[in-house]
């Protein structure tokens, strides 16, 4: 299941959900020249713009939320200039301050593990 909608605190910005089926999914994901924010149960990553397609695979029963950011956006929200993050997935730690990333990834875990809206955790952190 996939499903997104506008950002209710930042501009342009889209919130998107992805819950994986029973079984492993494999997702093509199409360039648009965007930045993402993601949660994974793994913690936080940020998808650079791509130029190509990305192949991603979820485990079964697994599930992601994020952030996709318009072009100018990504960069001001994350410190990091999009050309940098070009065609690449970057753990958020290596961005941000390690322990800054690690409570954001906390609070989202917290709100998605509880069925609150973990969407709205990252909205609130990329609205400052």
């Amino acid at each position: 299941m996939y499903e997104e909608r506008g950002s209710r605190r930042v501009a342009g910005t889209v919130v998107w959900r992805r819950e994986a089926p029973a079984r492993t999914h494999r997702v093509r994901v199409l360039p648009d020249g965007c930045m993402d924010l993601i949660w994974t149960g793994g913690g936080l990553l940020v998808a650079g713009p791509d130029t190509g397609a990305h192949l991603t695979d979820d485990p079964p029963g697994t599930g992601c939320v994020g952030l996709r950011f318009p072009p100018g956006t990504g960069p001001r929200v994350l410190g990091v200039p999009a050309c940098e993050l070009r065609d690449a997935r970057v753990p958020l730690e290596a961005l941000w301050p390690g322990r800054e990333a690690r409570e954001l990834a906390e609070r989202v875990a917290g709100a998605w593990a509880g069925a609150r809206d973990g969407a709205a955790v990252l909205e609130e952190a990329a609205a400052v």
